[in-house]
C-alpha cells in the first residue's frame, strides 16, 4: 500500500499512541493484527502517514485525535522530573489533572531543583528545546555557600573539562556577593545531567539553591498571567510558540546558504604554480620493443633486492618444537630443585654436626669433674 507524501502527516504509531491507548509496542501489534482502520480500511503498516483530515478507529471505534499542547509548570522542590509512578515519591504528572492529552517533559530539573519546565505533546517542539543545535537559551539563579570568587568564575566560563565531560562556555552575572553566600545568574545553552552543581563543586562551592527563571522566551514572569508560582501550569502564547519553531527555520535557512556559497568545481581553472608533467607523453612515442627491454631490467633488478621467503612451518614441527621446549623447561627445574634440595640437606646435616659436638663436650666436661671429685675423696 502506498503512502501518503504529505508534510502535515503523521505516522500512525504515533496517532495511536498519543491517544493513550496503550504503550508503542502493544500499538505496533495492534496495528500488524488488523485492528486499526484509516478511513475505515486495514491498515497493517505502522509507519503509514496519516492526515488531520483522515478518520482512525481502533476495534471499529473512532480515536479523537489530540490538540498539540504546549504548556509552561513550575516544577517545586522535591518533585521528581519523570511520567513514571515512583512509590512514596511525588511526580510532575501530579499537576495534569484535568488534562486529556498525553504529555511528557522537554529539559528535565533535578529533584533538588525548582523552576521553569516546558510541557508538550509534541515530539518535534521538544527536541528544538533539548537539542543544542538550536542554541535555545537556559538562565538559572544559583544560590551558593562562602563568597564568589569572580576569577574562578570568569575561567570556568570560556568552557571546562571535569572527569573527562566538556561543558561548553556560558555567561553570568553576579548578583549578589556576601561571607555567607553568594548568588549569580547563569546563562546556558545545554543541559547536560547536573551541569551547574559539578562545575561551582569543581570551583569549590557549595549550591545552596538552583532555580531555572526561563527557557527561551518562556519566563517566570508574565506580562498577561502575572509570575507561575510554583506547581502550577500554563499554556504558552502564539508568540512563544512561533519563537521556537522560528528558531528551527533559523537553522534550516542557515545550512542552506552554507550550501549556496559552495562554489561548484570548474576543469578549466589552472593554478598559477601548476607545471605540465610530459613523462607520460614520451611513453608513448616509444617502440614496444624499447618498453618490454624496460620491463625486462626492471624485473631483473627487482628480483636481487626481493628479500628470500620464508619457508613456513607444518604443524608437527611446532607440536615436535613445544615438546623440545617443554623437557628443556622441565630438566632446568630438575636440577634448580635438586640443588635446593643438597642445599637443605647439607644445613640440616651441618646442624645436626654441631648440636652433636656441643653434647659430646659437655659430657666429657662432667666426666672429668666426676673424676675430681672421686680422687678427692680417696686422698681424704
Amino acid at each position: 500500500m502506498k503512502k501518503q507524501k504529505n508534510e502535515e502527516a503523521v505516522r500512525l504509531v504515533k496517532v495511536i499512541l498519543e491517544s493513550g491507548f496503550a504503550s508503542r509496542r502493544n500499538c505496533e501489534k495492534a496495528i500488524m493484527s488488523g485492528r486499526i482502520r484509516v478511513n475505515n480500511e486495514v491498515i497493517l503498516d505502522p509507519a503509514y502517514r496519516v492526515k488531520e483530515s483522515d478518520s482512525v478507529s481502533i476495534d471499529r471505534k473512532l480515536i479523537e485525535r489530540q490538540k498539540k499542547r504546549y504548556m509552561a509548570l513550575y516544577k517545586p522542590l522535591g518533585v521528581v522530573s519523570t511520567t513514571k509512578y515512583l512509590p512514596g515519591r511525588r511526580i510532575i504528572t501530579e499537576f495534569f489533572k484535568g488534562i486529556k492529552e498525553r504529555l511528557f517533559y522537554a529539559g528535565r530539573l533535578d529533584s533538588e531543583s525548582r523552576g521553569i519546565m516546558i510541557i508538550t505533546n509534541d515530539g518535534e517542539f521538544a527536541n528544538i528545546i533539548t537539542h543544542p543545535s538550536y542554541e535555545i537559551l537556559k538562565v538559572y539563579d544559583v544560590t551558593v555557600n562562602g563568597k564568589i570568587d569572580s576569577e574562578k568564575l570568569y575561567e570556568a566560563s570560556k568552557g571546562i573539562t571535569i572527569k573527562n565531560v566538556t561543558y561548553s562556555p556560558f555567561k553570568f552575572k553576579i548578583l549578589s556577593k556576601g561571607r555567607v553566600q553568594s548568588k549569580i545568574r547563569l546563562t546556558i545553552n545545554e543541559g547536560k545531567n547536573r551541569e551547574i552543581r559539578k562545575i561551582f563543586d569543581y570551583l569549590g562551592y557549595k549550591v545552596i539553591d538552583l532555580e531555572r527563571i526561563s527557557v527561551g522566551c518562556v519566563s517566570k514572569y508574565d506580562e498577561t498571567s502575572g509570575t507561575l508560582e510554583a506547581g502550577h501550569i500554563r499554556d504558552l502564547t502564539k508568540k512563544e510558540i512561533e519563537f521556537f519553531f522560528k528558531q528551527k527555520e533559523k537553522k534550516l535557512k542557515d545550512i542552506e546558504s552554507i550550501f549556496a556559497n559552495v562554489s561548484e568545481y570548474d576543469d578549466n581553472i589552472i593554478d598559477d604554480n601548476y607545471v605540465e608533467d610530459n613523462t607520460y607523453s614520451d611513453i608513448s612515442n616509444k617502440t614496444e620493443q624499447e618498453e618490454k627491454k624496460e620491463k625486462k631490467y626492471d624485473k631483473s633488478k627487482w628480483a636481487k633486492a626481493k628479500p628470500k621467503k620464508k619457508r613456513l612451518i607444518t604443524k608437527k614441527e611446532n607440536t615436535y618444537k613445544a615438546k623440545i621446549n617443554k623437557s628443556k623447561h622441565l630438566k632446568s627445574n630438575k636440577k634448580n630443585n635438586f640443588k635446593s634440595l643438597e642445599n637443605k640437606e647439607y644445613k640440616k646435616n651441618d646442624s645436626k654436626k654441631r648440636n652433636f659436638n656441643k653434647v659430646s663436650s659437655d659430657k666429657s666436661f662432667n666426666k672429668k669433674q666426676i673424676n675430681r671429685k672421686n680422687t678427692n675423696k680417696k686422698r681424704i
